[in-house]
């Protein structure tokens, strides 16, 4: 007698035969035909499997000796990460993790600076209840500075129930652990972690926001170098010259820069001094103009950083009553003077500038050249002296004043600018007389 069969039909077309009252099972047949499939793999496991084609039976490790090998992606528990280099943590307490977490394990509190009392993007405390978590890796997918990662640690077993309820401190991990646990899944956010954490960073003050054994580590180090400190004398106690003892002033610096500067160009210019004449085969009379009225101002920048106070009265610098742009103007024409009477007296024709003309000189022009270099020479003494001047014709003898400097100045260049129309005029009769 066979068992009555029933064919249901399903609306994708298949068909499922469904047996009842099976004879063929007897009382007792399914404990031994269960024996009979644990005695074949008990037996098969013994075999030596060449290829995978020839796995049989059950196969197990020798644990803890050998270990399994667990995918990059493997949940188990959270942990915080930080920088090997700096020490610095990554999570910045967003609450993200905190929000998400389906059982609420996950409590954080965040850092605020000592000294004005406002938050920091650093976390102050984490703490994780291992025992209620329960590894979705929510936490993990939901930070945006992949702070925190699930470890692949799983012998958590203890009898110690507070033991579950992981801190900070303990939590904790370098970057190169998650690197060497989950190579591939670090590099694909390792440069994006790494530029927020550098921003994050500059905004943390002091050691707020570095792992907590690295924190005691550099307050100790801080004691020890504290408790060195007078121990050795302080470098500032060594005997030095006054000059180096001293801090320079941003004045006394441009000033040793300026003599450095002129130094330079005499150097280039053969080592002539101002007094001396310009001989043909010297470099160019514009450069040594330049170097010259260069060595002059570095001379007295360098009198005037060091006394403190305004120089002294001298020829070539102007006293109080002179301001910068008429002790500028006053030693330009003196040079000026300078070189129209050096070049009259070598009888060369001066250089080809805006303030000379090209034609050879002559008697009247030297006679000139050299009235105008007194007369520069004199106002330059004034305006330095501050006093009166010598009693002579072409100066008048009331004390020195502000205009007065300005005026003989003024009555030098039309002196200079006169001889040149002279020797101009003097020129073009000559000229006209030959061609006559």
């Amino acid at each position: 007698m066979t068992a009555p069969s029933f064919e249901i039909e399903i609306p994708r077309g298949r068909v499922i035969e469904v047996q009842r009252d099976d004879t063929r099972v007897r009382r007792g047949s399914g404990l031994l035909r269960g024996m009979a499939v644990i005695w074949k793999h008990w037996k098969e496991s013994f075999r030596l499997n060449r290829s995978y084609r020839q796995i049989h039976g059950t196969f197990t490790i020798e644990y803890p000796e050998e270990r399994p090998r667990i995918p990059e992606a493997y949940r188990n528990m959270p942990i915080l990460l930080y920088d090997d280099e700096t020490g610095h943590e990554l999570c910045t307490s967003c609450f993200q993790c905190e929000r998400i977490c389906p059982p609420q394990v996950i409590h954080m509190t965040q850092a605020k600076d000592p000294a004005t009392g406002k938050p920091v993007p650093a976390v102050a405390e984490f703490i994780i209840e291992y025992d209620a978590c329960m590894s979705c890796g929510f936490c993990a997918e939901v930070c945006p500075f992949d702070a925190i990662k699930m470890d692949h640690e799983f012998e958590l077993s203890t009898d110690d129930h507070s033991g579950l309820t992981v801190h900070k401190a303990q939590l904790n991990r370098p970057i190169s652990y998650y690197e060497k646990i989950a190579p591939t899944m670090w590099a694909e956010v390792r440069e994006s972690a790494l530029k927020k954490l550098q921003g994050n960073i500059r905004r943390r003050p002091d050691v707020i926001g570095i792992a907590p054994h690295l924190t005691e580590r550099i307050a100790a180090r801080r004691v020890e170098l504290a408790a060195q400190a007078p121990a050795s004398p302080p470098e500032a106690a060594t005997p030095a010259a006054p000059a180096e003892a001293r801090k320079l002033s941003p004045e006394e610096k441009a000033a040793k820069l300026a003599a450095i500067r002129a130094a330079k160009a005499a150097q280039t210019g053969d080592g002539t001094s101002p007094a001396e004449g310009v001989s043909p085969t010297a470099p160019a009379p514009a450069d040594d103009k330049a170097a010259k009225l260069a060595a002059i101002r570095a001379a007295n920048a360098a009198k005037k950083a060091a006394e403190g106070a305004a120089p002294a009265p001298t020829g070539d610098a102007p006293a109080a009553p002179a301001t910068p742009a008429d002790d500028k103007a006053a030693k330009l024409a003196a040079i000026r003077a300078a070189n129209a009477a050096k070049k009259a007296a070598e009888g060369a024709a001066p250089a080809p500038t805006g303030d000379a003309p090209a034609a050879p000189a002559t008697p009247a022009d030297d006679k000139a050249a050299k009235l105008a270099a007194i007369r520069a020479a004199n106002a330059a003494k004034k305006a330095a002296e501050g006093a009166a001047p010598a009693p002579t014709g072409d100066a008048p003898t009331a004390p020195a004043t502000p205009a007065d400097d300005k005026a003989a100045r003024l009555a030098a260049i039309r002196a200079a600018n006169a001889a040149k129309r002279k020797q101009a005029e003097e020129q073009a009769r000559d000229g006209s007389a030959e061609k006559a």
